[in-house]
C-alpha cells in the first residue's frame, strides 16, 4: 500500500483484514504522489499482484499537473494485475476535477480500479474528522472493509477465470489436497480453489494413468500458486 496520512491511519486495520497476505505499507504524512513516484519506480520489481494507493491530498489541485503525475504512476504500475486507487474526499475546490482526471487515466489502463471513496464518506460522514479528510476509528475500519472487498473481488474473478480454462470432466478427475494459510484469508481461498480444479480425460487414457498425471499436475499448480501468493499483496496509502 502506498499513501499519505489518510491511508496511514487505516494501515493497521487493512493489514488485520488481510491476515493471509503479505501486506507491505509505505505511507507517510505530507507525502504527495509526486514525492511517491521514485518510491514506486524503485519498488516496481518487487510489487506483487495488488497495489493499493491513496494519494493526492498533498498534491497541487491543478488538473494538468495532476494528470501528468497520474500518467507517470500508471506507466510505472503497468503490468501489475490490479491497482486499487481510492479517489480523494472532495474537501476543497479542485478535488473533484482531480478525481475526474484519475478516472480518465483508469479508462486508459484496465488494471487500475478507482474506488469512489468520496461517495463512501459522503454516505458515512462519521468516517472523517472535521477537516473532511483524516479518518476516525469508524473511518479506519470502513476503509479496511472497502479495500478488503475489492481485493476479495479481484481474487474471486481470477479464480473464476482460471476455472473456465479447465475443460469439462468426462471420466475421472484427480484432486490435490487443499493447502490452507488460515481460515478466511485471501491466500487460503485462492490456493484452495485452484488446488481443487479437476483435470480431464479427453484422450481416454486408462483410469489409473490419468489419476497419476492429474495428481501430479494438481500438485504442480498448487506449488505455483503458493509461490505466487508469497510474492505478496502490496497495498499502500496516503500520509
Amino acid at each position: 500500500m502506498y499513501g499519505d496520512s489518510v491511508l496511514l491511519g487505516a494501515s493497521e486495520e487493512i493489514t488485520a483484514a488481510l491476515p493471509g497476505d503479505d501486506v507491505s505499507v509505505d505511507a507517510h504524512e505530507n507525502v504527495s504522489l509526486l514525492g511517491m513516484l521514485p518510491t514506486l519506480e524503485a519498488a516496481r520489481p518487487t510489487i506483487g499482484d495488488v497495489v493499493v494507493i491513496d494519494l493526492g491530498y498533498n498534491d497541487i489541485s491543478d488538473p494538468g499537473i495532476w494528470r501528468g503525475r497520474l500518467d507517470q504512476a500508471a506507466a510505472i504500475l503497468d503490468g501489475v494485475p490490479k491497482v486499487i486507487w481510492l479517489d480523494q474526499r472532495e474537501f476543497a475546490d479542485g478535488r473533484a476535477q482531480m478525481n475526474d482526471e484519475l478516472r480518465a487515466v483508469a479508462q486508459l489502463h484496465p488494471n487500475i480500479e478507482v474506488v469512489d471513496w468520496n461517495s463512501v464518506v459522503a454516505a458515512n460522514p462519521d468516517y472523517v474528522y472535521g477537516d473532511g479528510i483524516h479518518l476516525t476509528p469508524a473511518g479506519q475500519n470502513g476503509m479496511a472493509d472497502v479495500v478488503k472487498s475489492r481485493i476479495d473481488a479481484f481474487v474471486a474473478a481470477r479464480i473464476a477465470a482460471t476455472s473456465t480454462t479447465v475443460a469439462p470432466t468426462t471420466t475421472t478427475s484427480a484432486r490435490a489436497p487443499s493447502t490452507t494459510q488460515g481460515a478466511g484469508s485471501v491466500g487460503d481461498r485462492n490456493i484452495r480453489a485452484l488446488g481443487s480444479t479437476g483435470a480431464t480425460d479427453d484422450d481416454h487414457i486408462d483410469a489409473w494413468w490419468f489419476v497419476a498425471i492429474g495428481a501430479a499436475l494438481a500438485v504442480a499448480v498448487t506449488a505455483a500458486v503458493v509461490a505466487s501468493r508469497r510474492a505478496g499483496t502490496h497495498s499502500r496509502g496516503p500520509g
